[in-house]
């Protein structure tokens, strides 16, 4: 009868806990895990892929991939931003912006095998009510600098 009791409390807390969880708490765990267990598809299901293309998209998956090699992670926290923030950049004559509207950046402290440390930061966001990580698109109707003389540049 106690263990009973203990169980069905157990379980009582881990379900409150989860249905009040931060979600950023939660998608820093589930990449923690996934990272962790080296399990590539679980660091995809995090993604927001929405409009990336096929080639951008196994060109993240092979990056992806290939940081699981030698190193791990040290450190991992959500930095909330603050204002309206629109990252893009250009290349190869496209502009390229973010997939969901930026909440806060995702900061992962790697270590390597032979103690050398990096940093990557990934943008986060809403999308669809779940925090993801966010992708790279082409931007729609943007004019991207794709004139050969930087002194003029198309836009």
């Amino acid at each position: 009868m106690i263990l009973r009791k203990l169980l069905i409390t157990i379980f009582t807390f881990l379900i409150s806990s989860t249905a009040i969880a931060d979600p950023n708490s939660l998608l820093v765990q589930k990449y923690l895990n996934s990272f962790a267990s080296r399990d590539a598809q679980g660091l995809y299901k995090l993604i927001n892929w929405e409009g990336v293309d096929r080639e951008s998209r196994r060109s993240l998956q092979k990056f992806i991939k290939s940081g699981f090699k030698g190193r791990q992670i040290r450190r991992i926290y959500i930095e909330p931003i603050h204002g309206d923030i629109t990252p893009s950049y250009v290349q190869d004559g496209k502009t390229y912006q973010l997939n969901l509207k930026p909440s806060g950046k995702l900061n992962i402290v790697y270590i390597s095998n032979k103690g050398k440390r990096t940093t990557t930061q990934l943008f986060v966001g809403d999308h669809k009510g779940q925090l993801m990580i966010g992708s790279a698109v082409v931007a729609p109707g943007s004019l991207a600098c794709n004139s050969k003389d930087t002194n003029k540049k198309s836009c």
